[in-house]
C-alpha cells in the first residue's frame, strides 16, 4: 500500500480534540480510565463500516485546526485491511479505536494512522493500540517504529514523547509542518535480566566503619518500615556513590525516610560516617545489590526511587547488566506505590535512549518528564560534575508509576 495518506495520528491516542481539550494520559474531568478493558484484534473485511465511523468521529473538526482535510478521511479502508496491519480496539461491545501500520522493505514499521472516537479519547485506548503495534513489531524483528504528526497540535508531540518516541526531523511548510518521530525497538536478548554485581562485592560481609553496622538493613528480617522510619514516607536511592545527593536529601527532607544502597565500600564508609556524625535519624543503608532491597521491601512501600548516574555498561554485550531493564522496572513497579516516581539521571545518550525505550514498553510507568534541567533542589554529584567538565549534557527523566 502506498503512503498516500501518511496520516497524522492527532486524535488517536486521544489527543487534543479542539472542542474537548483533553489528551491521552490526562482524561477529562470525571472520566474513568478504561485501558485495562480495551480489547484489540486484527480488523476483518466486515469491519470497514466501523473503521470508517471511528475515523470520521475522531477527526471531526480537525480541518479547522490543521487547515485542510485530515488525510485519514480519504483512506481506502478495504485496501488498508488487505495490505496493511489494521488493529481495531473495542471497549465492551463498542468499537472505539483503530490503528493502521505497514512494514517497509527492511522490516521496520511505519504507523500510518491512529484514531479514537471522542467518547473514548483520553482513556488509554490510543496508548493501548500503540503498545500493541510495538509488541508486534518487536516480535517480527523490526528495529525501528516511525510515524509523523502535525506540529500544530502540541499535545500530539507530548503524547509521543511520553511513549518514548524521539523527534527525528521536520518537514513541510510552516502552516503544515510535520514532526517525524522514531523509536528504536529492543530485542529480547538485550532485555534479559542478569543478577549479580560483576566483580563488585557480592556478599554482605564488609570491613566498613562500625557506623554502617548500626545503620544497615537486615534483609533476613521482615521489613518493618514504620519502626525503622517512625511512620515517615520512604524513598530509595540506588547506587549513591560518594553520598552527595543522599546526604543532601537527608538534611533537607527530615520528614522522609531514606534507604541508600551502594555496592562499593569506600562510598559506603564515607556516607555512614557522615550520617552518624550529623545525627541524621532518617537514613538506613545497605551495601550490596539494590535488587535485593527492592524484593525485600513491601509492595508499594516507596513514594520515590532515585537511580542517579548508574553504571552505563558501555559495551553492547554488557547492556543486559544495566539496572534499568525490563526486570529492574518490574521490581521498581512492585515497590513503588501508584502515583510514585522513579527519577533517572545519566549523561550517557545510549543509556538515556535505552531507558526511554524500556519505559515506553513497560505497562507500569509513564515518562512524565525528560529534560536537561536538574531536579528542583538538586545538589549536584561528582558524576554530574565530571560529565559537565567533559562536555556531556546530562538528562533528567521522571517515571511516574501508574
Amino acid at each position: 500500500m502506498s503512503r498516500l495518506f501518511v496520516a497524522t495520528p492527532d486524535v488517536p491516542a486521544g489527543l487534543a480534540d479542539p472542542q474537548r481539550g483533553h489528551c491521552e494520559g490526562a482524561p477529562s474531568p470525571g472520566a474513568r480510565p478504561v485501558a485495562a478493558e480495551v480489547a484489540i484484534r486484527v480488523a476483518r473485511s466486515d469491519d470497514r463500516g466501523a473503521i470508517g465511523g471511528i475515523i470520521a468521529d475522531a477527526f471531526e473538526g480537525r480541518e479547522a485546526v490543521i487547515g485542510r482535510p485530515p488525510a485519514p478521511l480519504s483512506l481506502d479502508i478495504a485496501e488498508a485491511i488487505a495490505t496493511c496491519t489494521v488493529l481495531i480496539a473495542s471497549v465492551g461491545a463498542s468499537p472505539c479505536g483503530v490503528l493502521v501500520a505497514q512494514t517497509d522493505a527492511e522490516g521496520d514499521v511505519y504507523v500510518e494512522a491512529v484514531a479514537v472516537t471522542k467518547d473514548f479519547a483520553g482513556l488509554g485506548v490510543g496508548r493501548a493500540l500503540m503498545r500493541r503495534i510495538e509488541r508486534q513489531a518487536r516480535r517480527s524483528g523490526a528495529r525501528t517504529i516511525t510515524l509523523y504528526t502535525t506540529a500544530r497540535v502540541a499535545r500530539n508531540l507530548e503524547f509521543y514523547r511520553r511513549l518514548g518516541y524521539r523527534e527525528a526531523r521536520r518537514s513541510g511548510m510552516s502552516a503544515f509542518e510535520r514532526v517525524h518521530f522514531e523509536k528504536p525497538l529492543l530485542g529480547r536478548a538485550q532485555k534479559a535480566p542478569v543478577d549479580g554485581l560483576y566483580g563488585r562485592r557480592r556478599t554482605h560481609g564488609h570491613k566498613v566503619d562500625p557506623a554502617y553496622d548500626r545503620l544497615a538493613l537486615d534483609l533476613a528480617q521482615p521489613a518493618d518500615l514504620a519502626a525503622l522510619f517512625a511512620g515517615r514516607p520512604v524513598r530509595l536511592e540506588v547506587g549513591f556513590g560518594g553520598g552527595e545527593h543522599l546526604l543532601h536529601h537527608a538534611r533537607t527532607a527530615p520528614d522522609v525516610g531514606l534507604v541508600g544502597v551502594e555496592p562499593f565500600e569506600t562510598g559506603m564508609m564515607r556516607t555512614a560516617a557522615a550520617v552518624e556524625a550529623e545525627g541524621l535519624s532518617n537514613v538506613r543503608l545497605y551495601m550490596g545489590d539494590a535488587r535485593r532491597v527492592l524484593d525485600w521491601l513491601p509492595e508499594g512501600a516507596l513514594e520515590r526511587a532515585d537511580v542517579l548516574y548508574p553504571d552505563p555498561w558501555h559495551k553492547q554485550r554488557h547492556w543486559k547488566r544495566r539496572f534499568i531493564s525490563e526486570d529492574g522496572l518490574d521490581r521498581l513497579a512492585r515497590a513503588v506505590r501508584a502515583g510514585g516516581v522513579v527519577r533517572f539521571a545519566s549523561d550517557i545518550p545510549t543509556y538515556v535512549d535505552w531507558t526511554r525505550a524500556h519505559v515506553a514498553a513497560h505497562d507500569a510507568f509513564d515518562l512524565t518528564e525528560d529534560t536537561a534541567t536538574p531536579y528542583a533542589g538538586w545538589p549536584g554529584t561528582r558524576y554530574e560534575a565530571k560529565a559537565l567538565r567533559e562536555g556531556r549534557t546530562p538528562r533528567y527523566l521522571t517515571l511516574t508509576r501508574r
